[in-house]
């Protein structure tokens, strides 16, 4: 995730860049138009490409929107769309100034390095590879360009030799960036889940209940405690317990769906947070308690597994996290002293009075 994260970053950038510099050529190609406007030959292809980069400025300002808006959508295919149609709009403008467009060959160039420093190596080869499908463009319907191959050959030489100097650079760039990536990803492992467990620890949960209210969904939180943890400890040392915690975490973690989240929150304490519809919620319950609850064999050791599990829901039973969290944590603990069952609803405290 966060080589992808650093990846989009560089695409937004380089857009952003891009669009500037469309942008400007544009402006300036206008003013060029207003000043050959009595040459008849250089005026006319000079409001070609004006149209031409007008549109080209339209279709890039709303790919970067589209960018913006929806990063995860068509990663591969924006990508591929923006080079190709740079690549594409510079051999139809190279084609149509004919002589004047020999000054516009560097840019074959400068589009290869850019989509390899930003994009990505693959995207650097499918570059060149375009721009060799351009050049052989120019040479077989371009009549003008036919006639100068000898110039398409230089250029094309020279592209080549500037490029693959420049390849090792692209490649040192993302070794730094793919290292980068890697101890930000390790940074966000420790920062963001359980060391012993794996799974999210106190901080992701909390990002994740504040993530729930905002979306204003109905949602099932549910406090897990283990029953006689501390006595595992005692009886059997701290590696055991840490072992039955990992086995707790990990039978949890099998009986949930997509949707749902667990994270460990404390020493024996986990948390769940599900959208699941309160008809289906029994038999989810039931699924964990049967799954979850039962023994662990551990060094030759037969370790009981119990829960007492709290549950609150939103809306119903509260409005704010401070007080649905109040409330799975009030009927985790009366589940503990109610041994009857191994969970117990909000709802089910306040409509029995159980609370002592």
């Amino acid at each position: 995730m966060q080589a992808y994260y650093l990846s989009y970053l560089d695409e937004v950038k380089y857009s952003k860049q891009r669009l500037f510099i469309l942008f400007l050529i544009t402006f300036v190609t206008i003013l060029l138009w207003k000043q050959a406007i009595n040459i008849d030959n250089i005026s006319e292809k000079i409001f070609y490409a004006d149209v031409l980069l007008i549109i080209l400025s339209i279709i890039s300002l709303i790919h970067y929107f589209f960018l913006l808006h929806y990063p995860y959508t068509f990663r591969i295919f924006r990508k591929t769309f923006l080079l190709l149609l740079d690549i594409t709009t510079l051999t139809f403008v190279i084609a149509l100034f004919q002589y004047y467009g020999l000054f516009l060959f560097p840019l074959y160039i400068i589009i290869n390095m850019q989509t390899g420093l930003y994009f990505g190596m693959q995207y650097f080869y499918i570059s060149m590879i375009a721009t060799t499908f351009s050049w052989i463009a120019l040479f077989l319907y371009s009549t003008y360009w036919s006639e100068h191959y000898d110039i398409i050959a230089t250029f094309a030489v020279t592209t080549f030799l500037i490029s693959l100097l420049y390849l090792n650079y692209i490649i040192k760039a993302y070794e730094e960036k793919n290292a980068l990536s890697e101890e930000l990803s390790n940074i966000t492992e420790h920062a963001n889940y359980d060391n012993l467990t794996g799974i999210a620890n106190r901080r992701t949960y909390t990002e994740e209940i504040k993530k729930m209210f905002k979306e204003k969904e109905s949602f099932v939180l549910m406090f897990i405690d283990l029953n006689k943890f501390k006595m595992i400890n005692d009886n059997y040392g701290h590696h055991i317990g840490d072992e039955v915690l990992k086995e707790v975490a990990k039978r949890l973690y099998s009986q949930l769906d997509e949707d749902d989240f667990l994270a460990r929150v404390g020493g024996d304490e986990f948390v769940i947070i599900s959208k699941k519809k309160k008809v289906f919620l029994p038999k989810f319950i039931q699924k964990i308690e049967d799954n979850v609850i039962g023994y662990h064999e551990i060094e030759g050791k037969k370790i009981h597994i119990e829960l007492s599990i709290g549950i609150s829901m939103y809306p119903d039973d509260a409005k704010s996290a401070q007080l649905l969290c109040k409330c799975a944590d009030m009927a985790m603990y009366t589940a503990k002293k109610h041994h009857q069952n191994n969970h117990i609803f909000y709802k089910d405290i306040i409509e029995n009075k159980m609370v002592e």
